[in-house]
């Protein structure tokens, strides 16, 4: 799984910054690697988390193609074995060419790991987004609706089923004062099966907020969420929620600086809190996360 990811990655990046094919596609686009260390504060199962993840998108006038590939290792107590988890996203987007000021979004997510619970997961999303206007100077607000189904064939055997509507609004934008936008996205999540998993009920619901700003070369970016989530699906596909724990919500922190040569360099702080399925502890979630990306 992990060679053939490497593979898939290498023929990414050279079709998507490749200087001759990208210049005749005038694509502009985004790739960074990502390393994060996670603590577990009030875990009896685990120690410490490290995960990488590598980005890359490309995007034309109309067509766009993400990619992520991502590398997770959990250290458990009590001689329980290491975890260890590849996952492989893949999204296209369509842009103001199928309907006008819209942009549809279809991906998908594959999940090879350890976890017995979790084993060959995959999800399949979609999104639709309306804006008002696709020009930077114009854009005053988004809104759209997302939905993901997730199947975990392995020993329980349920599938997840997610709905998010989600609109941003420009709050401000200007050349002294900067850009502020805020996000708001609801999360409605259904499960097949609930007692096998060790739940109390199939559906939850939580919303999530969200305020970035942009200020020269910097940008920063707040939020958090409230309700609950088990299984949930996050970062437009490319974060799956596939252990049996239940969220009960979270804050998060970034702040990102793009120098001349449009190398990024950011660093964020999030942190979750949910309850063990397995041990039925209350567990403090802190992912510390730096990460190095380039502009094209």
């Amino acid at each position: 799984m992990k060679k053939e990811a490497v593979l898939l990655g290498v023929i990414v990046t050279a079709l998507f910054s490749g200087s001759s094919m990208g210049a005749n596609l005038n694509l502009h686009g985004y790739q960074g690697l990502y390393w994060s260390y996670i603590d577990y504060s009030g875990s009896d199962l685990k120690n410490y988390g490290i995960s990488s993840t590598y980005y890359i998108s490309g995007f034309g006038k109309y067509h766009g193609v993400q990619f992520g590939f991502t590398s997770t290792t959990i250290d458990y107590k009590n001689n329980i074995p290491t975890l260890k988890q590849y996952e492989l996203t893949l999204v296209y987007n369509n842009m103001n060419d199928w309907l006008e000021n819209h942009t549809f979004t279809l991906g998908g997510h594959y999940i090879s790991t350890t976890d017995d619970l979790s084993r060959g997961a995959h999800t399949f999303f979609a999104d639709c987004t309306y804006s008002n206007s696709f020009s930077p100077y114009y854009y005053k607000w988004s809104g759209g609706l997302s939905f993901y189904y997730t199947r975990y064939s392995n020993e329980v055997g349920f599938s997840a089923v997610q709905v998010n509507p989600h609109g941003t609004y420009k709050l401000f934008s200007d050349v002294q004062k900067g850009a502020l936008y805020i996000d708001l996205t609801g999360y409605a999540i259904h499960l097949t099966k609930d007692e096998p998993l060790g739940l109390s009920k199939k559906n939850y619901y939580s919303l999530e907020g969200a305020l970035r700003y942009y200020y020269g070369r910097y940008d920063f970016k707040v939020g958090g969420w409230v309700g609950q989530q088990v299984f949930a699906v996050k970062n437009g596909g490319f974060v799956v929620y596939n252990l049996a724990e239940k969220y009960k919500g979270g804050a998060q922190a970034e702040v990102g600086y793009t120098f001349k040569n449009r190398i990024r360099l950011s660093t964020s702080v999030s942190y979750n809190r949910y309850k063990e399925l397995a041990s039925d502890n209350d567990v403090d979630q802190t992912a510390f996360t730096a990460s190095l990306g380039y502009r094209f």
